[in-house]
């Protein structure tokens, strides 16, 4: 019986030394989540992203997509693939590789398809189906998760680099806790790039207003969106538009007065404490994969539309999550093409 008693002594003193101090490599830090609406009232859960039409895609993940003024539609898959389709979602024909995850894109006033691609940097995509590289380091290092962007009239991209610590295991962010991301300004003319803001927390979607004196940014792993202005008597300094969220905010696009954001996953608000105790992660972490992954929000399908004082003005949802994960919006008419990360298809949802 003694014996048996120090066996269970030992493998528990081992247990004790391997979750305390075993070596990982993340660093976990203290950091406290913004407030927690709740899903009530401006977030009240509804069914309307049920009647999403769904169309199917040559390879997975057409996280976002944007329109060129002809009317043809693109989009960029996680194989590398661009592709290019109508309004219907039909005549697909997949016109380039950029060789690795494109992400956000825009069309630029010269009518470049310019994008934002997680392992090769800042892309345009030229008429003849050329590609060549914008921008893929700062000061010689290398730039390791271009996001999303929007573009000025003058040919200035704003784009956003989410993060020099985790780029490969999205979800280490979130453990972490550490801010390491930034937001820059490329002058597509001149060649030249711009650091506006560093040591930001997942800076993702970014989408500029009407009159281009601000744009919008939002912080995934901050759960927050940010203004920041370019122009007046607050030119380059940054306000919260809304740090308040019910999930995780994704790419942001502006159109008729809103600002549309893509929630591609629920707040893990009961977990969430945690973030607040490094060492406790640091334990946690220590844990088999699949003990970790049983903490991620499952299915579930958000849209929120903002006006331009950041008041929520639409919330359209699907707790089934039909079409998942979703990552863009883009509103042409009443119509709203939808972006995700994982889904096999483009979603296409009719505003009533």
């Amino acid at each position: 019986m003694k014996l048996v008693k120090r066996i269970l002594l030992s493998f528990f003193i081992l247990g004790v030394l391997y979750l305390g101090f075993y070596p990982i490599p993340l660093d976990p830090i203290a950091r406290k989540t913004p407030p927690f609406p709740g899903l009530e009232d401006d977030y009240k859960p509804n069914e309307l992203l049920k009647s999403t039409q769904v169309v199917l895609v040559p390879h997975p993940g057409p996280e976002s997509i944007v329109r060129d003024r002809l009317g043809n539609f693109y989009t960029g898959l996680a194989n590398g693939d661009i592709l290019q389709f109508d309004a219907e979602g039909n005549n697909q024909e997949i016109i380039a590789n950029t060789g690795g995850r494109p992400l956000g894109m825009k069309i630029a006033p010269s009518g470049e398809l310019i994008i934002a691609d997680h392992r090769k940097g800042l892309l345009a995509l030229d008429s003849l189906h050329k590609l060549r590289v914008l921008v893929d380091q700062y000061k010689g290092e290398k730039l390791l998760f271009v996001d999303d962007l929007d573009i000025s009239n003058e040919g200035i991209v704003y784009f956003s680099n989410a993060t020099q610590r985790n780029p490969d295991v999205v979800e280490n962010e979130a453990w972490e806790q550490r801010a390491s991301g930034a937001l820059f300004a490329h002058d597509l003319l001149s060649g030249k790039t711009t650091l506006l803001k560093d040591d930001l927390f997942f800076p993702n979607g970014i989408a500029l207003n009407e009159s281009q004196d601000y744009f919008i940014f939002s912080e995934t792993f901050g759960l927050s969106l940010s203004k920041y202005w370019l122009k007046g008597t607050k030119k380059n300094t940054i306000e919260v538009f809304n740090n308040e969220l019910p999930g995780y905010p994704d790419n942001v696009t502006f159109s008729e007065g809103i600002f549309w954001v893509a929630i591609p996953s629920q707040r893990a608000v009961g977990f969430e404490p945690i973030f607040e105790q490094p060492f406790l992660r640091s334990m946690l972490l220590r844990l088999p994969e699949a003990v970790l992954n049983s903490v991620i929000p499952g299915r579930y399908s958000m849209l929120l539309g903002f006006d331009e004082s950041g008041r929520p003005v639409y919330n359209l949802q699907d707790p089934d999550g039909k079409y998942d994960s979703i990552t863009s919006v883009l509103q042409v008419d009443n119509q709203l093409y939808l972006g995700s990360l994982t889904e096999p298809s483009l979603g296409i949802y009719t505003l009533k």
